[in-house]
C-alpha cells in the first residue's frame, strides 16, 4: 500500500494548502471499495428523489443493500406496501439512475431519522444608537419626530 505522508515542515510554514483532488479521489475509491455497501447506499440515496419520485421519497428512505435487496424504511405500513408493489420499477430505476443492480426492493415500516427542520431563531430588535445631533440635520419634520420618538422609547427588545 502506498503511503501519502506529508513532512511536518510543510504544515509549519503557514502557507495555504491547495486540496489534492487526485488524493481525495483515491481516498474515495478506497472507502468505496472497502465499504461497498456504504458506497452503494450513498449513490442510491443521492438519486432517491429521482428514483422514487417526489411523493414516495418523502415517505420512504433507503437504508441498506444486502444480498442484492434494497431495504427501505417507510413512515407508514401503506408506503411499505407501495414499495413492495413498485419493487420491479424501483429496481430498474436504481439500475438506470444509480448504476447499481438490485433484484428486489423491500419496504419496512419504522421511524426514519429524517433531518429535523431548522427552527427560525426569534428576531431581536435592539434600540438604535442614533446621535441626537444627527436628528437635527433631518429636513423632514415628521421623520425627525419619528426618529426622536424611537430614540426616547425604551424598546422592548422584540421589535
Amino acid at each position: 500500500m502506498t503511503s501519502y505522508r506529508i513532512p511536518l515542515t510543510e504544515y509549519l510554514d503557514n502557507k495555504p494548502r491547495i486540496p489534492d483532488h487526485d488524493a481525495m479521489r483515491r481516498i474515495g475509491e478506497v472507502i468505496s471499495a472497502g465499504f461497498k455497501q456504504i458506497g452503494q447506499i450513498m449513490r442510491i440515496r443521492n438519486a432517491w428523489h429521482e428514483i422514487a419520485g417526489e411523493v414516495l421519497s418523502a415517505h420512504a428512505e433507503p437504508v441498506v443493500v444486502k444480498n442484492k435487496v434494497l431495504h427501505v424504511i417507510c413512515d407508514s405500513p401503506a408506503w411499505a406496501q407501495q414499495i413492495g408493489i413498485l419493487s420491479p420499477t424501483l429496481a430498474s430505476q436504481i439500475k438506470k439512475l444509480a448504476g447499481i443492480h438490485v433484484e428486489k426492493v423491500e419496504g419496512k415500516f419504522g421511524m426514519a431519522a429524517k433531518t429535523p427542520k431548522r427552527q427560525k431563531s426569534p428576531r431581536v430588535c435592539r434600540k438604535p444608537e442614533i446621535d441626537p445631533e444627527d436628528v437635527n440635520r433631518v429636513k423632514d419634520p415628521e421623520l425627525a419626530k419619528a426618529i426622536r420618538t424611537l430614540i426616547e422609547s425604551e424598546g422592548t427588545g422584540n421589535g
